[in-house]
């Protein structure tokens, strides 16, 4: 039950069009899916590390998680960097899919495994989803220990089945992922993440 919510929450994260998805079909297209891989590779550990820090971190904070008062200045926060993070794609130019393909060496793997991570880590709408998400379905429902990390494991095995599909499909997709085309998907992607945004404001406020 746990893993399948999960799962729901993963998905609707893989259907979110940002930054991450963009530098991945970027570094398949121009350095190979080995490369793009490196780098789905970094954001996934910034995503456990992330998951680990915000649930244990939250747990040491149990009395403070308690009180309904954080709920909604951690729910606030994290409805300011979505629809922060929605308006900024939204204006944002999309990135260049149609550069030359450069050939990837070891070096090359290792700076797109940096790449992913650091572009996760230092991602607002990462921080703002695993703090809200890990306060307010993990630890305002009081889960357990196996509940909770069948809910991680449910949304990072989604992520990483998602990502591995989005890498290889790249190719496929290259005729098709003309500059009008991304900066409409760029754009569905803003504006599904700003009703996300308005979505966790309703049920944090309502």
């Amino acid at each position: 039950m746990y893993f399948l919510e999960g799962i729901r929450a993963g998905l609707l994260l893989s259907l979110l069009v940002g930054p991450l998805v963009f530098m991945l079909l970027q570094l398949s297209l121009r350095r190979g899916s080995f490369s793009a891989l490196a780098a789905a590779l970094g954001i996934w550990c910034s995503d456990l590390i992330f998951i680990t820090g915000t649930h244990y971190g939250m747990a040491s904070m149990k009395s403070l998680t308690l009180d309904g008062a954080l709920g909604k200045w951690v729910g606030g926060i994290g409805v300011l960097l979505l629809l922060g993070t929605s308006i900024y794609m939204w204006f944002k130019n999309p990135p260049n899919l149609s550069a030359e393909r450069i050939m990837p060496n070891k070096r090359g793997l290792v700076a797109a495994w940096l790449q992913g991570f650091a572009l996760n880590t230092f991602n607002p709408f990462t921080v703002g989803f695993w703090t809200v998400f890990t306060l307010t379905q993990v630890r305002e429902r009081s889960l357990d220990e196996a509940a909770a990390w069948a809910i991680y494991g449910g949304i990072l095995g989604t992520i990483i089945v998602t990502d591995v599909v989005k890498v290889l499909a790249a190719r496929k997709l290259r005729s098709w992922l003309k500059p009008d085309i991304v900066l409409k998907v760029q754009r569905v992607g803003a504006l599904a993440l700003g009703l996300f945004g308005l979505v966790l404001g309703w049920r944090v406020f309502g």
